[in-house]
Parts: structure tokens; C-alpha cells; sequence
């Protein structure tokens, strides 16, 4: 039997997600100790991670519970193997506020109080360096917010409200952070129909603190656009965004253009749908901390 906290390391799953799926739609039904702790046997480790799966591949959080609930989708080996993979790619550093600040944007995105969610992010900031903080608490709210999102708990305008807030942050940040003026550049961006930015931008502003001449060139940029911005700056290495399942098809078409036309430079990919792209291309660690470090090494 594993706690809440250990069911959420082997599934990859952040806690308050696993919180809403069982709340929801009811995916699971986990024992309580007595003093009301959820506890999670084998079982409820599969079915969660055969979810964790389905999400990953583009499914909604409410389509994927019905295909495991009715049996449509059945948790086995494979799951069980698939949460050792995700464990290791999620789980990132651990902060004891980090949760209760998760539930807490969610809830002032879901009452469209931007006041509310300007107020956590400030908290949520402050809870170690930039680095810690994405790790531990931005990129698991994120994903809480997308699955809150897809549940019809937020509305799209406490959905957009609450990505705008963060991204007002986050350029904060990236404008803060020390950047070389000379040399040879580390671009950063998405490709071609692909909008979720936030993780690329926490990433490129975690790349530019570590002193890297980062330029940030934002989503949905198409290849020939990739292009233009390779022959503007001497580019050393061109970093690509996969956030999503949809985004691979033009990521990886970006990326084999880059690697024909500008021989010499390095392409890397981060985002949880960033694997084998195309031969050649360097795939970052999904930790922003661990991806910027790799990084510097490459740009050496």
C-alpha cells in the first residue's frame, strides 16, 4: 500500500491531480487509515498510471477515466512500467507548501480573481530559487490547471487569466535574468500551430540565469521562420518546445529543417512530448533546473 505522496512518485502524477481524479471521476477508490489517509494498493497504482498515459497521448482527463473505468483500457504490466518511466521524468524536487499553493491557484482560476492568482505566484516564487520554484511548484500547477481546464472546473477566461498572470511573471524573470550581448546565441521556441509557451519561457529565463545568450522566440513560429531567426543571430543552439502530442508532427519537421540547413548547429527538445524527434537532436531532462545545466554544458 503506498500514501497519497508515494502513489504520486510512481505514477508521475502531481498530488492534487490525483486528489481530482478520484473527486471527479472516481478512477480510483483509495482505502483511509483511520485517521482519513488515502492509501493506494497495485491496482489504483495501474489504473493511475494507464491515465497518466492516456493524458500524455492528447486524451482528456474525463474521456481517459471513462476508457479505464469501463474497462475499454486495461491497467497491467505495461502501466506499471510506464509509472516507473513517468516517476523519473516528473518528479521533481519537493517543497511541503507547494500543494496547498497549487489548490490555491486553482481555486482563485476557477473565481477568475486575478488579484488571488498574482498573490500566489508571488508565493508560489518565493518558495526557493527560480529553478526550485518551476520545478516544484509551476509546472505541476500548470498541468493541475490544464486537467481543471479539461473538467470544466476553470472556465477559459480563469484558464487564460491564469496563463497570462503567469506569463507576466515569467517575462518578468527572463527580463531580470543577465544575458550575454555578444556570442553566439541558444534560441528558444515552438514550433509552427504549437501555443503553450510557459514551460519554453521558464526554461529559456532558467538557461539565461545560468548566463547563456538566450533568445527567447516565442510560439507557433514556422520553419521558415526557424530559419530567418538561425541567419539573424549566430546560433549556436536551437531549442524546441513539445508541450504536447499534437506538436510533434511540426517539431520534428522543424527540427530535421534546422539540422539540413544550418549544418553545425545543435537542436535540442524539451516538453513532455519531445522523444526521438529526429536523429541528432538533443532531448533535455523534463527538470528546468536539469535542462538549463545540460545546457551550459552544450554550449561550452
Amino acid at each position: 500500500m503506498f500514501t497519497i505522496k508515494q502513489a504520486s512518485a510512481r505514477t508521475g502524477v502531481p498530488v492534487a491531480s490525483l486528489r481530482a481524479w478520484e473527486r471527479r471521476y472516481g478512477v480510483v477508490a483509495p482505502r483511509r487509515t483511520e485517521s482519513g489517509y488515502r492509501m493506494y494498493d497495485e491496482q489504483a497504482i495501474a489504473a493511475l498510471s494507464a491515465m497518466r498515459r492516456l493524458v500524455d497521448e492528447g486524451w482528456t482527463p474525463a474521456t481517459a477515466a471513462a476508457a479505464i473505468t469501463s474497462g475499454e483500457v486495461e491497467p497491467g504490466t505495461e502501466s506499471l512500467q510506464q509509472a516507473a518511466r513517468l516517476a523519473q521524468a516528473f518528479q521533481g524536487p519537493v517543497h511541503p507548501e507547494a500543494e496547498s499553493l497549487a489548490e490555491a491557484f486553482i481555486e482563485a482560476a476557477a473565481a477568475v480573481d486575478v488579484a488571488a492568482m498574482e498573490s500566489v505566484i508571488e508565493r508560489g516564487f518565493a518558495l526557493g530559487t527560480f529553478e526550485t520554484a518551476v520545478d516544484a511548484w509551476l509546472m505541476p500547477t500548470l498541468r493541475a490547471l490544464g486537467d481543471a481546464w479539461a473538467d470544466g472546473t476553470v472556465d477559459v477566461v480563469g484558464e487564460h487569466a491564469a496563463s497570462y498572470a503567469i506569463m507576466r511573471r515569467l517575462g518578468q524573470a527572463f527580463a531580470a535574468a543577465s544575458s550575454l550581448t555578444s556570442g553566439p546565441r541558444v534560441l528558444v521556441g515552438l514550433p509552427s500551430g504549437s501555443h503553450h509557451e510557459l514551460g519554453a519561457l521558464a526554461f529559456a529565463t532558467a538557461a539565461r540565469r545560468r548566463g547563456l545568450a538566450v533568445v527567447y522566440v516565442g510560439a507557433d513560429l514556422p520553419v521558415e521562420s526557424w530559419r530567418r531567426a538561425i541567419r539573424a543571430f549566430p546560433t549556436k543552439i536551437a531549442v524546441l518546445a513539445v508541450p504536447t502530442a499534437a506538436d510533434r508532427p511540426k517539431a520534428a519537421e522543424t527540427a530535421e529543417a534546422l539540422l539540413h540547413s544550418a549544418p553545425g548547429i545543435v537542436v535540442a527538445a524539451g516538453g513532455s512530448h519531445a522523444d526521438d524527434l529526429a536523429p541528432g537532436v538533443v532531448r533535455l531532462p523534463h527538470s528546468i533546473a536539469e535542462a538549463a545545466r545540460v545546457m551550459e554544458e552544450l554550449e561550452r
